[in-house]
This record gives structure tokens, sequence and C-alpha cells, in this order.
């Protein structure tokens, strides 16, 4: 999946935003009440290790939505770091339907080299029911308005919105990765106190998702993403008190992305384990970075693996490529690369 980038985030929560969505308390989210002052991007600029990757981050608001002037100011903060190769470029977020040629002209203008766009979903009844104020084809739009310009481009998906099902989900992904999205962050849907869906969730006419459930249909979005080769950099929104005081319902887990990666792990497991008689002894070896996932919350997916093959062992291997699997038995070796793994699973 290569090295994690490095961001330095900023969070704007709510400015420029049109309209509030009806899920959406971006305080509760961030756990910001107010944008961050210009001293304080300027200092922590000044704290960052250099690194000629690295992007100084705004997301939480809609930025291209902001008065050209104030994304300015926002932009120029960074300028000294850029000259000085501390950082490599900025990245924002914002509604898919504020971005086209000249918005995205001015940004790259401005050193902006990412753009994240929080679609949500491409279906357009899943859309109106959640308050988004555009459709799918605008949506559309906006991601090829920022490839035409050259910049990278980031979707942010959610599974679990009003008039939203596993399909629907699944069809957003693949048209997020039709649309050419090189990144992808994908929040399940959580009922928030003072938010119109908590009072539909008060009244009956919604129902979120268990936590089993956004687990097995994020991980098998995330399935979907590998099998292309894109990288889903988050998984479930960061937790935080303020995300917790405000929580009312949803499958909320304050590691949830772990969750989801040990459940592809899993599955990815007894793929491999598939036809082995649970009483002929064998060696399932992995990458010592992917014990966690192998392990699972709690011992859960090593007691499961277990409980179905009493006679496995299981071995950390410091020379298997990231995300491989390597079963041995005594008729053999074979093994199963996670991105082969996530090609059939998707097929």
């Amino acid at each position: 999946m290569g090295a994690k980038q490095s961001i330095l985030p900023f969070f704007i929560p709510m400015q420029g935003c049109p309209a509030l969505c009806v899920y959406c308390d971006q305080r509760a989210i961030s756990g910001q009440n107010a944008a961050p002052a210009a001293a304080e991007i300027l200092a922590a600029l000044a704290a960052f290790p250099p690194d000629p990757t690295a992007e100084l981050a705004f997301y939480g608001g809609s930025f291209t939505c902001l008065p050209e002037a104030e994304q300015l100011r926002y932009l120029q903060l960074a300028e000294d770091a850029l000259a000085e190769g501390r950082i490599g470029g900025l990245r924002v977020s914002t509604r898919p339907d504020a971005v086209d040629a000249a918005v995205c002209a001015f940004l790259r203008r401005h050193h902006v080299v990412t753009v994240e766009l929080g679609v949500q979903s491409f279906d357009d009844h899943v859309l109106a029911a959640s308050g988004r104020g555009y459709t799918a084809e605008q949506a559309l739009a906006g991601c090829a308005a920022v490839r035409a310009a050259g910049l990278r481009l980031g979707i942010q998906l959610m599974t679990g919105l009003p008039q939203q099902d596993a399909a629907t989900a699944r069809a957003s992904l693949q048209q997020a990765l039709a649309a050419g999205a090189a990144l992808l962050r994908i929040y399940p849907t959580l009922v928030l106190r003072g938010t119109e869906l908590a009072a539909r969730y008060a009244a009956g006419c919604y129902q979120p998702q268990t936590l089993p459930e956004a687990v097995e249909l994020c991980a098998l979005l995330l399935a979907e993403a590998l099998a292309a080769g894109v990288p889903v950099t988050r998984l479930g929104l960061n937790p935080s008190p303020e995300l917790e005081a405000a929580l009312l319902a949803g499958p909320y887990h304050p590691a949830f992305g772990a969750l989801v990666r040990e459940k592809l792990k899993q599955w990815q497991a007894e793929a491999l384990l598939a036809g082995l008689d649970a009483a002929e002894p064998a060696m399932l070896r992995f990458p010592r970075q992917d014990l966690p996932l192998v392990f699972g919350h709690q011992r859960q997916g090593m007691l499961a693996l277990a409980k179905r093959w009493p006679q496995l062992a299981l071995l950390p291997d410091d020379d298997l490529p990231a995300g491989e699997l390597r079963l041995q038995t005594q008729a053999g070796e074979r093994c199963l690369p996670e991105r082969d793994f996530c090609q059939q699973l998707r097929a």
C-alpha cells in the first residue's frame, strides 16, 4: 500500500458550507468549535518536521465556497514553508459542486496539489434524502474538473445514509474509482445530537447501520479499492470526546478502521485455508506488521482461526511482502497476496 503520506491537518468546521446536511455537525466531528488562527497555523508549520512530500491540509468545511480572498489568506500561510521545501503542497476538502475549471486553476496557482471532494454518494435519491444539494451528475463533473486541472483527486464516501443500501454504497465506490479517485475516505453515518438525522431517528424514520453491518460493508468497499490499487486513507471518523458526547446512535467504534481491515484479513485467511482439513498440521505465515490484523481485536481473529483449524500455527515473517499470506502444509506451500484476494472478492 506504500508509505503513508505526511499531512499537517487543520479543520475549518462548517466554514463555506451553503447548507446543513442532515447528518452533519462538523464541530463535533472535528472536536473544534472555530477555525484556527493564522498564528496557530504558522507555528505548526514552523514546528513541523521538514518533508518535501508533506501537505498542509484544510478539512472540515467547503473550502472553495469561502470568498476567494479568504481562501487566499489560508493558502498564502504556506508560502514560506513551500519556498523552503519544508512541505510539498497543500490539500483542501470541498463540495463536488463547488469546483470548476476556474476554481481548480486558482487552487493550482496557489500550490494546492490534492482536492478531496465530499461526494458521499453518487446516487441521486441518497443525495436528495441526505440534503446534499447537488446531483450525481454534478458530482461527476466536479471530479472531472479536478482531474482535468492536474490535481490529485480524493473522494469521500459514506455508508448508511438515508435511502442507501449496500448495493448503492458499492455502486458509489465503483463510480468513485471510475471517476479517477487517487485516494478514498469512507465514513459510516452516525446520528449526532441536534442534527436533522437525530430528529428522524427519534421519530423512527431512520435506522442506522449496526456496527457489524458497517464493518462488513466497509470491508467490501475496502476490497474494491485495494483491488483497483487505490488507497483508503481513512475508515470511520476520528474519535474524540466531542464526537462521543454528541453521539446518539450508529456504528461508532474508536478503532473502526482497524475492525474493517481485520475483517478483510480474516476473509483473506479463510480463503487461503479453504479446503484445509481441521486435523492437518499447517502453518500460516504473514508479515509481522500485519500481526494486529491477523490476531484481531481482543484476539478474536486468532481465536476464530484456532476454532476452525486447531492444528494451525501462526507465524510472523519479516520477509513476506505487505498483505501477503502463505500457508505451509505437508503437501507444500501456497500464497495469497492481498490484492489478488481483493480482486477475487470483487469478481
